[in-house]
């Protein structure tokens, strides 16, 4: 094998409940990720793994934020979307309530129509 391709993961490693295909539904990530067209590998957890990507349940749905540290000494941290331009102050703790997956890959479709055949079933 040629030593500047990387080993392929196994499929049964992708399609499992490790892991999840989340289509992105709003604009508010955009330009990193448009929403109606773009897709995110996540991963279900339960608690703060390191700055990323997330998908957060904000109470009228879940979205994805970019959350990094705030260093604010008290462990908060700082929740934005980028085409929102505003920041969000949450404590870890409350973080840990709401969260829902990490981001672990985007998915820039070549050709949506096969998504959203495999979506739909």
């Amino acid at each position: 094998m040629n030593e500047l391709i990387s080993a392929p993961i196994p499929a049964e490693n992708i399609f499992s409940s490790k892991f999840r295909v989340h289509p992105v539904m709003s604009d508010a990530m955009e330009p990193t990720l448009r929403g109606g067209r773009d897709y995110v590998l996540i991963a279900p957890v339960a608690e703060y793994r390191d700055e990323g990507l997330y998908l957060v349940d904000v109470g009228s749905g879940v979205d994805i934020f970019r959350v990094r540290n705030s260093f604010d000494g008290k462990g908060g941290l700082l929740l934005f979307q980028e085409n929102r331009q505003r920041e969000y102050p949450m404590s870890l703790e409350k973080f840990e309530e709401l969260v829902v997956a990490i981001v672990v890959a985007d998915i820039k479709p070549r050709d949506e129509r096969f998504l959203r055949e495999a979506r739909n079933g």
